[in-house]
């Protein structure tokens, strides 16, 4: 609101009020007066605002990285956003730990409002049990320095192998014929084992599908064969054990069996078998890995293998199966499963 010359104006107001006294309205002029009084009073007035700032606001303030393996790591992200009106000048952001690490945009640095800049936080233990840490953010806003906490829990990495079964009995058995059952072998634990041998005791008892050099990741299993193939009469007992560096002791499956000369009766072997076979991959592969589905999904039926043969013995009468195939190069990748075969085994 502009008014010009308001001194003039009030001494012309003054001026009049001598002509009123004039003609004796007092009241008329102290109504002059304060409509005056009220102008010069609305021309003093102005606008009032308060100044821009930034504002430093953190996406959180404590971090828990819970439980990590010693050897192994864990990340998360902190964001550090500018919420003001005005550029946050990130001045420095120190972590000062073995256990934990940061990385992310040099300091000083310039965040302008609406903004954010990220940072990743690192737990890679080397002791064993609870850890702890703290950053520090310093900054030109009013709400700094900021802390952010960091947690976090080492142990020791365990390896573990399961078996399953870890025993059988094949029962009598005819001389010179063969008996076979599927052995899982599942790593337990939470680093990875590589089996660097596997030995046999006992005769007439073996193993395939299964070679000293193949890994297994944490939770992953491999399925292989134990086989019976008595040479003589008479009762047979052994060890298959798969040893492996990672291991403190080697884990096994106890086998037994016994040799007649002529076909028992009960328990009476798998009448049944599925043999598969299929052509080689036109690339160069280090093997092939067959899948079997028995009405609930497909598993794997054997580990890799360089033959273009398979021969399942573990079939049920009466029961449909359903086979493909896979090759493997020699990094581990996979192919997409073959055309699927089906056999349906009869009835004995």
């Amino acid at each position: 609101m502009e008014f010009p010359n308001l001194r003039g104006f009030v001494a012309e107001v003054f001026s009049r009020l001598s002509i009123y006294r004039l003609f004796g309205s007092i009241a008329t002029a102290a109504t002059l007066l304060l409509i005056a009084f009220t102008i010069f009073g609305c021309a003093s007035a102005g606008p009032h605002s308060s100044p821009s700032q930034p504002i430093l606001s953190l996406s959180a303030t404590s971090f828990n990285f819970n439980t990590v393996v010693i050897g192994k790591s864990a990340t998360q992200t902190l964001h550090i956003m500018n919420t003001g009106s005005a550029p946050l000048t990130l001045e420095s952001v120190t972590l000062k730990s073995t256990q934990f690490a940061l990385s992310g945009p040099s300091v000083p640095r310039t965040i302008l409002p609406a903004q954010k800049v990220d940072y990743t936080l690192t737990f890679e233990p080397s002791l064993t049990g609870t850890a702890s840490a703290a950053i520090q953010i310093t900054s030109n806003a009013s709400n700094t320095p900021a802390s952010v906490s960091l947690a976090g829990v080492a142990e020791k990495s365990v390896a573990a192998v399961q078996v399953s079964p870890s025993s059988i009995s094949f029962g009598n058995l005819k001389i010179q014929t063969t008996a076979t059952e599927n052995v899982t072998l599942k790593n337990t634990g939470d680093i990875n084992i590589t089996i660097s041998g596997i030995t046999v005791s006992g005769a007439g008892f073996g193993y395939s599908s299964l070679s000293p050099g193949y890994s297994l990741t944490p939770s992953q299993s491999v399925t292989f064969q134990v086989w019976f193939r008595p040479q003589a009469s008479g009762s047979a007992s052994g060890k298959i054990s798969i040893l492996s560096s990672n291991l403190a002791s080697p884990a096994s499956i106890t086998v037994s069996g016994a040799g007649v000369t002529s076909t028992p009766t009960s328990p009476s072997p798998l009448p049944h078998s599925v043999a598969l076979s299929w052509d080689p991959s036109i690339s160069s592969v280090a093997g092939y890995r067959v899948y079997r589905d028995d009405g609930s999904g497909y598993s794997p039926l054997s580990a890799i293998i360089p033959e273009l043969i398979y021969t399942d013995s573990s079939v049920n009468s009466g029961s449909t199966y359903h086979y493909v195939v896979t090759a493997v190069d020699s990094n581990g990748n996979e192919s997409v499963y073959s055309n699927e075969a089906t056999a349906v085994i009869p009835n004995p």
